[in-house]
């Protein structure tokens, strides 16, 4: 392929309200609802529903900070302009770029996790594939490269299909709670935190990695038709997932035994319907969560990254030119959508090869520090535009509603999430695996933004910023 300027081809504005909403919803990281949710309520037993409520409300808070920002300007850079003309190119490019790593890492911990739902599926249906570990990264490398190929060929495609994956989804947590609700066993709630308040706020972050998916929605800003709905999109995303996970999550628990939880690698919603109902119900809801986690690859994982690398690209950043190439045909940012691709095949060889448990943990707690890193680098552009350009602000289609309460319960979620993060850390591994985690995030931030500073941004923008 030639490279196309984006002057002359440019993202396509397909995405109606709708499709933003399922965007959003189905982004919510699959497996951190299906899978890392044992690993919660091995932590928090009962109490995880608590956890996951102040993960949730505090996310939604956070989401609904930024909806000024995505109607003021809107485009597929996400944070990356806000930063930038608010805070420092620096700051742009950090936001921007760590939530695409955050995403880029799923593509290894949530590729893994379809391709153990397809495995365990196969196993329902009879089929028993040895051996277990490599048809896992087989079947987790067939279906990356199926969701890439999907957004190569259109973002109509891709979002269709998402549509009609989350609704299938939404309707299978609504059918399960509300049938699983009549069999919970109060007893089951009786040790209600069996390891204190501690072990409840060490679920916290596995709650935000469950619910952090939805701000993916911000980087659909050029292909939306009418960007205001990106903002209402935040808000409504948040309030369903909430809903629907926590009335899921709280029958769950009550008709499953805290010691019968497994923490890795079996959705326990898929446990709790086969205690219930059977073999047959336990592989509808490891369907759900093949569904959590299909959703979350194809408009998450390969859709994401891929708009930020083609914003970078136009804008004259020093990385490959090719990020900004757009399809005349598809209009998809196509080389950004195959190197984010070829990384996600890369880190699920690498899982695939360090295993499960320590190794899982910890690349899911590298993601949510990544997207703690790009929030709260975007909540500090978000209120400092509300400061700075309060003329712009009250002509906007859209309002962030309680200011300044909205915010600061934004930035109280984000600090309570690193906390929790480095609490659950020590607790279930030891102070030193903590301290690692946290220093090689410090480390790789602090990397990043100098390599940012020094190199990758043109010196003109720092000229035009004043910074």
């Amino acid at each position: 392929m030639i490279c196309v300027s984006s002057s002359s081809v440019s993202l396509k504005r397909a995405l109606g309200f709708w499709w933003l909403y399922t965007l959003a919803v189905g982004a919510v990281v699959g497996d951190g609802i299906f899978t890392f949710t044992g690993y919660a309520v091995a932590s928090a037993g009962p109490s995880v529903i608590i956890a996951y409520l102040i993960a949730g409300i505090t996310q939604m808070f956070l989401m609904l900070s930024f909806g000024e920002l995505a109607v003021w300007k809107p485009t597929a850079g996400g944070p990356e302009p806000w930063c930038r003309e608010l805070l420092s190119p620096t700051a742009g490019f950090l936001a921007a770029i760590t939530f695409s790593i955050g995403w880029v890492i799923a593509g290894g911990t949530v590729g893994l996790a379809i391709g153990t739902y397809t495995y365990n599926l196969l196993k329902y249906g009879g089929i028993t594939l040895e051996p277990m570990w490599l048809w896992v990264a087989i079947l987790a490398i067939i279906f990356v490269t199926i969701f890439a190929i999907l957004n190569i060929l259109g973002v109509e495609i891709a979002a269709g299909t998402q549509f009609v994956l989350t609704l299938i989804l939404i309707g299978l947590m609504v059918a399960y709670a509300a049938s699983a609700t009549p069999h919970i066993n109060p007893s089951y709630y009786s040790d209600f935190m069996p390891n204190g308040i501690w072990g409840m706020i060490a679920a916290i972050p596995i709650g935000v990695y469950a619910y952090m998916g939805a701000s993916t929605v911000v980087f659909a800003g050029e292909e939306a038709k009418r960007p205001v709905d990106v903002a209402r999109v935040l808000f409504w995303a948040s309030l369903t997932f909430i809903v629907v996970y926590t009335w899921a999550l709280g029958a769950c628990v009550g008709t499953l035994k805290y010691s019968e939880v497994v923490k890795f690698y079996e959705a326990i919603y898929a446990a709790s319907a086969e205690k219930v109902w059977g073999p047959i119900a336990g592989a509808i809801m490891t369907f759900g969560a093949w569904l959590a986690a299909a959703t979350c690859l194809l408009m998450g994982t390969m859709y994401q990254p891929a708009r930020d690398f083609y914003n970078l690209g136009r804008l004259g950043y020093r990385v490959p030119r090719w990020f900004g190439y757009v399809h005349p045909r598809f209009r998809t940012p196509t080389w950004g959508i195959v190197f984010t691709w070829a990384i996600s095949v890369v880190l699920i060889v690498l899982g695939t090869i360090a295993g499960q448990t320590l190794g899982y943990a910890v690349l899911c707690y590298e993601l949510v520090w990544a997207w703690c890193v790009s929030w709260f680098l975007t909540l500090l552009a978000a209120i400092k535009f509300r400061r700075s350009h309060s003329d712009i602000v009250s002509k906007l289609p859209w309002r962030v509603p309680a200011w300044p309460i909205t915010p600061a319960i934004g930035m109280i979620g984000i600090l309570l999430s690193v906390f929790a993060m480095i609490l659950d850390l020590t607790m279930s591994y030891g102070a030193h695996v903590a301290i690692l985690t946290i220093g090689i995030g410090v480390a790789w931030v602090a990397l990043l933004g100098l390599l940012a500073k020094y190199y990758i941004i043109p010196k003109d923008m720092f000229r035009k910023s004043g910074a």
